[in-house]
């Protein structure tokens, strides 16, 4: 079977799962355990329920978070994805079966990128036609059915783009690839779903994960509780935090106007002060102290 976008619309992932094709050669992988699990115990399981189908002679290992269920979390589709990519290849299985993501954390061209640089074959972004579905429903949007296609245009167009920067001109190429730099993210993480990646400064580990989940989970299954946007994309007050805040905004135009230098700007704080949104501001510095020898000779 030949697809020509690693983004699977409806149409072509039915095709897939279908009686002609391989409707009994697939092996379904809920991404959604026990909420008592760690994440390392979760990763165990999915492991092992990969490798499992592989063995079966399966030739689709479909990864999903779609059913959620009230006293499970989903595993994160990424850790997910490269774990069983990187156990399929040390058991030397890797090449017998392919790996099918269906995920709701997929939205940008980025996050495809990694799903498929850390293994994954193609993803189905089941929450993004959903959301298209909505917007259309409303009546917000025109051309409801070219939603859809339009969507995975514009991410074919972004992939095409990350591969480029690369000099790689086919998905093929690109799977598995792992041609990414981790920030933030502790050795452990990196050992268990991403190896061999390149990653100098540690950060989360998978009890901050975890618990990162469980908030999620409690706020979505809290009547009470609305959702909030959370600011990722864009600035919200008491949301994600953004260097180019309104305060750095209106500091650096009201400097331009008056052509004074300003007040103590964010740019100027002392290092420790610096918000962990950047670098600098992630820990504590060291300087080194040099000492200067007065070399005299006769």
């Amino acid at each position: 079977v030949i697809i020509n976008s690693p983004v699977l619309s409806q149409r072509k992932l039915r095709q897939l799962l279908s009686e002609d094709l391989y409707a009994e050669r697939h092996t379904f992988i809920d991404l959604n355990v026990d909420d008592k699990l760690s994440l390392p115990e979760a990763l165990d399981a999915i492991c092992a329920q990969a490798e499992q189908g592989a063995r079966d002679g399966n030739l689709i290992l479909m990864l999903s978070d779609r059913y959620l269920e009230q006293g499970k979390l989903p595993v994160h589709a990424l850790l997910a994805t490269g774990a069983v990519h990187h156990h399929l290849v040390e058991k030397g299985l890797r090449c017998d079966v392919n790996i099918i993501v269906e995920t709701g954390v997929a939205r940008d061209s980025h996050h495809f990128a990694c799903l498929i640089g850390y293994g994954a074959t193609a993803v189905y972004p089941y929450l993004v036609y959903q959301s298209l579905h909505d917007i259309a429903t409303r009546g917000n949007i025109d051309r409801q059915q070219q939603l859809g296609r339009a969507y995975r245009r514009g991410i074919r167009k972004g992939l095409f783009k990350i591969m480029s920067k690369m000099g790689i001109s086919s998905i093929s190429s690109y799977r598995g690839a792992q041609l990414f730099e981790i920030v933030g993210m502790d050795r452990e993480i990196v050992d268990r779903c991403f190896k061999g990646t390149v990653s100098r400064v540690q950060g989360t580990r998978f009890e901050d994960l975890h618990a990162d989940q469980s908030e999620l989970a409690r706020l979505a299954w809290e009547p009470r509780e609305t959702l909030v946007q959370g600011g990722l994309l864009k600035y919200v007050h008491g949301g994600e935090y953004h260097c180019f805040n309104p305060d750095v905004v209106a500091t650096l135009q009201a400097a331009v106007r008056s052509g004074e230098r300003p007040p103590l700007c964010p740019y100027q704080q002392p290092r420790l002060e610096i918000h962990p949104g950047v670098l600098g501001g992630t820990g504590v510095h060291r300087t080194r102290q040099t000492q200067l020898l007065t070399v005299g000779g006769n």
